[in-house]
C-alpha cells in the first residue's frame, strides 16, 4: 500500500475551531419562518390537488422544491449544501417555528431538506423521517439507537447527510457530540502510522438489524432471504483525494461473532482500540452542545461522527426529549472509493444513495403483498 499522507480538509478541525467561529451557526428571520409557513400552505394545496394525503400520512411523502417554494431561504440553503462539504461540514439553523402542529413541523422540516438534497429511506417501509425518542428498548442487541435514552457510541450514519430537528428536550441530559474524524485520522497518523495503515484495509460488519425481515439479523433470516449478514470495507477509504469513514465498533465487534467470518487480528484489534481512544477523548476531540427547541442541525457522514449522551425525560411530554432524523443524499457529495460500493451501492459523486438498501426493502414489500394476499 502507498504511503499514506495527512488529510487536508476543512472538516479536520479541533473542537476550539467550531467554538470559536460559529459561522456555521444561522438563526431563521422572521422572513424565513414566513417563507417557511407559506411553502407549507403551498404543499399542502398541492397535496390535496393531487390525491396525496395516503402518502404524507404513511412518511413517504414529503415535499420536494418544486411544491415547497423557498425563493429567498432556498439560496441560504444552497450554500449550506456547499458548506457541508467544504467549510466544517456542520450547519445549525436555530428558530424553527414551534408554533405549529408536529406533522406540519415534520412537512416543513422536509421541505427544507428539499433544498439540501433527497431524502433516503430509514425504514424497509420507506419511511422517510424517523423519530428519536425513548421508546424503552433496552438491550444494545435488541434496539435501534434512535429508539432508547442511552448515550450512544462514537459512530456516523448510511449517508451523505444526517439531519436532525429538535421538537422537545428532555428534563437533562442528551447532549450532542460532534467529532472530526478526519482531524483525529492525522493526529493518529502522526503518532501510529501503522494502526492508520490497518485501519485502511478491509474489515466486516454486521447489518443492522432493523433492516432484516422480522427486525432481526440472524442465521435463519440470512438463509431464508439469502441475505449477508455483514459487510466488508475498510474503516478509512479515499477516491479522488476525498476521505470516508464509516465506523460504528459496536457492528464491527458484532459481525465476530458470526460463524464464517475471520477473526480479528491482535494489529486490528489495537487499532480498533486506538481509533476508539481517540475519539472518546472529551477534551482534545468532542464538541458537545446541547439542543434547544427549533433547533435543525446538519451533519457531513463522511468526515464526521456524532452521538449522544444518555437523557432523562421528564413526567410532562413537554420534558420528553423528541428529534427527527433526516437521511440525506446530497448533489454535491464526493466519490466514493469502489471498497464502499457494498454499502452505499453507487459510489458515484452527486449519485442516489445511502438510507437502507433496496434489497431489503423489495423482501420488505413482498412480505407485505403475501400477507394482504
Amino acid at each position: 500500500m502507498a504511503k499514506i499522507e495527512p488529510y487536508e480538509s476543512s472538516l479536520a478541525w479541533k473542537p476550539e475551531t467550531i467554538r470559536k467561529d460559529t459561522s456555521w451557526v444561522t438563526h431563521l428571520s422572521d422572513e424565513n419562518t414566513k417563507e417557511l409557513k407559506e411553502a407549507l400552505a403551498f404543499f399542502k394545496a398541492w397535496v390535496k390537488s393531487n390525491g396525496k394525503q395516503d402518502e404524507v400520512d404513511s412518511g413517504v411523502l414529503y415535499p420536494c422544491q418544486e411544491n415547497f417554494p423557498l425563493p429567498v431561504f432556498g439560496n441560504k440553503l444552497a450554500q449550506t449544501r456547499h458548506n457541508l462539504e467544504h467549510a466544517y461540514g456542520i450547519a445549525l439553523f436555530k428558530g424553527f417555528p414551534q408554533d405549529v402542529s408536529e406533522q406540519d413541523a415534520k412537512i416543513m422540516f422536509g421541505g427544507l431538506v428539499a433544498y439540501v438534497g433527497t431524502l433516503m429511506p430509514q425504514t424497509v417501509n420507506r419511511e422517510l423521517l424517523q423519530p428519536v425518542q425513548d421508546e424503552g428498548q433496552a438491550k444494545l442487541d435488541e434496539r435501534r439507537g434512535s429508539k432508547h435514552n442511552m448515550g450512544l457510541p462514537i459512530h456516523n450514519d448510511g449517508c451523505d447527510v444526517v439531519g436532525f430537528l429538535c421538537r422537545r428536550t428532555p428534563l437533562r441530559g442528551g447532549a450532542t457530540i460532534l467529532v472530526s474524524a478526519a482531524a483525529v485520522h492525522n493526529r493518529m497518523l502522526e503518532e501510529h502510522p501503522e494502526l492508520v495503515t490497518e485501519l485502511y484495509q478491509p474489515f466486516y460488519h454486521s447489518w443492522q438489524d432493523y433492516q432484516y425481515p422480522g427486525g432481526i439479523n440472524d442465521e435463519q433470516a440470512s438463509q431464508a432471504y439469502n441475505l449477508s449478514r455483514t459487510w466488508c470495507a475498510p474503516i478509512f477509504s479515499r477516491e479522488q483525494g476525498k476521505l470516508c469513514v464509516r465506523y460504528s465498533r459496536f457492528y464491527t465487534d458484532r459481525a465476530q461473532t458470526y460463524d464464517n467470518i475471520p477473526r480479528l487480528t491482535e494489529r486490528q484489534i489495537e487499532a480498533l482500540d486506538t481509533f476508539d481512544r481517540y475519539i472518546n477523548d472529551q477534551d482534545s476531540w468532542q464538541f458537545r452542545r446541547d439542543f434547544g427547541k427549533g433547533d435543525i442541525l446538519f451533519v457531513n457522514n463522511h468526515e464526521l461522527f456524532h452521538s449522544r449522551t444518555e437523557f432523562v425525560n421528564g413526567e410532562n411530554i413537554e420534558e420528553c426529549r423528541q428529534l427527527y432524523r433526516a437521511w440525506i443524499a446530497v448533489p454535491n457529495s464526493r466519490p466514493l472509493s469502489s471498497s464502499m460500493a457494498c454499502f452505499f451501492g453507487n459510489t458515484a459523486a452527486g449519485s442516489l444513495r445511502g438510507g437502507v438498501k433496496e434489497e431489503f426493502i423489495a423482501i420488505a414489500q413482498a412480505q407485505a403483498q403475501k400477507r394482504a394476499c
